[in-house]
């Protein structure tokens, strides 16, 4: 009998993805194990940015399979990978600047009334809202002002903090960050990678799609590298340094798999 606690809770195996001759994708596979952070690195071009919209739905892959928990899963729209508890997180954030807090966390998803007036007008329930998105923050230790301001006012570290709270309020049990530290001063990437830390603890399994080697190191458990459209290999942090990934990214150490010379999209 397989051990739940040992089953990876996604699998990527083997994806392909063509568009028309060009090969954004020839062999990209990874494992994401239960409470683990996994780095996702390449150089641009390497197919991260291919890979991540795949598994977050946007994109289908033209071969390969991914997994949930060990179970084929199809992932035709974004819908998909949200329905088998996968959540990513984008640059963009994807946030109103000019609604409150608690509202961006449940933004299109909103908690109507079940006062039976209420709910007959279509009117929201506020109060549930901001407990539960107070509950959410806290949990995580995500600190800002207040949830019922606008979130123009916010620093970039607090915003990025609120979307990423936002996944695990729906439940999310993968959470994907493309780049969720990039333009964030010092404190603030601080303030990040502490909600990360704490994302494992709430049962929650991360992958960080990044360029910054030095973050990765001090949060992934391990990292996968892709080059040219593949997965070459993947380390585990307290095993390797930030010189070997460099290495493995640019190619001047070789991968643990055969690689093969591809023109490539731009990832």
């Amino acid at each position: 009998m397989n051990d739940p606690v040992a089953q990876p809770v996604l699998e990527a195996r083997h994806i392909a993805r063509h568009f028309g001759a060009v090969i954004a994708l020839a062999d990209a596979s990874l494992t994401l194990n239960r409470h683990e952070v996994l780095g996702l690195v390449g150089d641009n071009g390497a197919g991260k940015s291919t890979l991540l919209k795949i598994l977050s739905g946007i994109v289908s892959a033209s071969s390969g399979e991914v997994l949930v928990d060990g179970a084929p899963i199809q992932l035709r729209r974004a819908q998909d990978a949200m329905d088998a508890g996968i959540e990513t997180v984008y640059q963009d954030l994807a946030l109103v600047d000019t609604m409150t807090a608690y509202q961006n966390v449940y933004l299109g998803r909103e908690e109507i009334s079940k006062n039976p007036v209420a709910r007959f007008f279509n009117l929201v329930d506020d109060k549930q809202m901001r407990q539960r998105a107070r509950e959410v923050l806290d949990s995580l230790q995500v600190k800002i002002p207040s949830i019922n301001v606008t979130v123009k006012g916010m620093s970039g570290g607090q915003r990025q903090c609120l979307a990423i709270a936002r996944a695990l309020l729906w439940g999310r049990r993968i959470v994907i960050l493309d780049e969720p530290t990039a333009a964030l001063g010092v404190r603030e990437t601080g303030q990040v990678l502490d909600v990360i830390r704490e994302l494992r603890k709430q049962d929650v399994s991360v992958i960080i799609v990044s360029h910054n080697m030095q973050q990765l190191m001090s949060v992934a458990d391990r990292i996968t590298v892709m080059r040219l459209g593949r997965s070459i290999a993947t380390r585990t942090v307290k095993d390797t340094q930030v010189s070997e990934i460099v290495g493995l990214i640019t190619g001047a150490i070789p991968g643990d798999h055969q690689e093969e010379a591809a023109t490539l999209a731009t990832a």
